[in-house]
């Protein structure tokens, strides 16, 4: 499993958007989206932000020959309340946005559906008691 790949897995197992993800960490939010699609290599900078917000990972998990242990974020996830942490950033974020033209709906759709030439092939929710759920939209 790629680096790449593993940073996609946290943010998918710990239950967050891209954006949010980038948020919390206190980075743009371009570079995570680069990181997830290619175009860029997560940095020194951007690894030793991650395990500074979650120091339970330690920098093993970076390695090729490790996986991410999933039993790890689990508990990252039973640990912090990540809907606590953004409602108040994002409600105000949100009233700010609102007052701009009204096309959120459509961006909204075209960045959660496609991603270039990319569609949804699966998403993977990820409880908190260890088990898992599969959603394939086809």
């Amino acid at each position: 499993m790629s680096l790449r790949e593993k940073i996609e897995s946290l943010i998918i197992g710990l239950g967050l958007t891209s954006t949010r993800f980038a948020d919390y960490i206190g980075v743009n939010r371009p570079i995570i989206s680069h990181i997830l699609s290619g175009r860029n290599k997560a940095s020194l900078e951007i690894i030793q932000k991650i395990v500074s917000k979650f120091p339970e990972l330690g920098f093993n998990w970076i390695s090729d020959d490790e996986e991410l242990d999933m039993d790890i974020v689990a508990q990252i996830v039973k640990n912090k309340d990540f809907n606590a942490l953004f409602s108040s950033f994002y409600s105000s974020r949100e009233s700010n946005e609102n007052k701009s033209p009204d096309n959120d709906t459509e961006i909204l759709n075209s960045q959660a559906f496609k991603n270039g030439n990319k569609t949804i092939q699966k998403i993977v929710v990820f409880y908190t008691d260890n088990t898992f759920s599969t959603f394939d939209p086809s």
